[in-house]
């Protein structure tokens, strides 16, 4: 048989791992909402620069009455099919 202090032992012990184990399950909900906050950003950041990138193409095509400029913006490839290579 247990004694009343084993049994106390042991209540304290179990309370104890489930207070551990709540604080991790807490940690765990945090990094998740964490993760989907991060994702949401940029998931609206790439949203952003594909917008950024047509309104700066629609304003160039404005200043070269509704034509191709000379030179494409950078992110665009040349019309050889092939990426333009960054500048050294």
């Amino acid at each position: 048989m247990c004694s009343m202090d084993e049994r106390d032992q042991q209540a304290r012990r179990h309370d104890e791992e489930n207070r551990e184990q709540f604080a991790i399950r807490k940690e765990e909900r945090e990094l998740a909402a964490e993760e989907r906050e991060l994702e949401r950003e940029l998931a609206d950041f790439e949203t952003s620069k594909e917008r950024a990138k047509l309104d700066i193409e629609t304003e160039w095509r404005a200043e070269h009455a509704g034509h191709e400029p000379e030179r494409p913006p950078a992110w665009r490839a040349p019309e050889s099919g092939e990426p333009r290579k960054p500048k050294q």
